[in-house]
This record gives C-alpha cells, sequence and structure tokens, in this order.
C-alpha cells in the first residue's frame, strides 16, 4: 500500500480523493502536504491506523475531509484543531 501513496502524493494538482471502503491498509503518509489542492478528501471504512500525520494540517483547501470507521490510535495531533 506504501507505493499507493507514494504515488498520490506526487499528484500535486489533485483535489478530489474518494477512496471510501476499498480495504486500504496502513498509515497516512506524511506526504499529504503536497495536496495543496485538496478540496474534498474521503478515506473512511478502510483498515487504516496509526496516528493521524500533523501535516494534514497543511490541508489549506480542504473543505470536507472524512476520516471515520478506520483504526487510528494516539493523540489527535494539535495542529488540527485549526483547521
Amino acid at each position: 500500500m506504501v507505493e499507493l501513496w507514494l504515488g498520490l502524493c506526487e499528484l500535486k494538482d489533485l483535489w478530489e480523493l474518494y477512496m471510501h471502503d476499498n480495504s486500504v491498509t496502513g498509515h497516512v503518509p506524511l506526504g499529504l502536504e503536497n495536496f495543496a489542492m485538496m478540496i474534498n478528501m474521503d478515506i473512511s471504512a478502510n483498515k487504516l491506523s496509526g496516528e493521524l500525520p500533523a501535516s494534514l494540517s497543511k490541508l489549506q483547501m480542504i473543505e470536507y475531509l472524512n476520516l471515520s470507521h478506520n483504526t487510528f490510535d494516539g493523540h489527535i495531533p494539535e495542529q488540527l484543531d485549526h483547521m
């Protein structure tokens, strides 16, 4: 699954990503700050785990973000309070 995320993080002009209920495993990558144009992201209902990366706060254009129904653990990064 690492290859999938690495490939996606190279798409700097991507503004929508819908991967709901696709059995995606692993961690959310740190390279999300590359998604400067991202408006809608739904990666809910997968098998994602680990801590949420603080880089999610760099999604400055985001209007819709759904991370529900995964198995994240740890603390929610303080930076996400300002989204």
